[in-house]
């Protein structure tokens, strides 16, 4: 395996989940849907 592509989390708490991210893996948010859903849910990618 090269790499990764993404994977998807489905979240109570969105914000919570992106400060773990961010603390953990040192993730940096580039795009967050804020309040529209283009899914089920609305959206950030890390």
């Amino acid at each position: 395996m090269e790499g990764l592509s993404h994977i998807t989390f489905i979240v109570r708490d969105l914000e919570k989940a992106t400060m773990f991210f961010e603390r953990i893996f040192d993730a940096k948010g580039v795009y967050s849907s804020g309040d529209d859903t283009f899914s089920l849910s609305r959206e950030k990618f890390s």
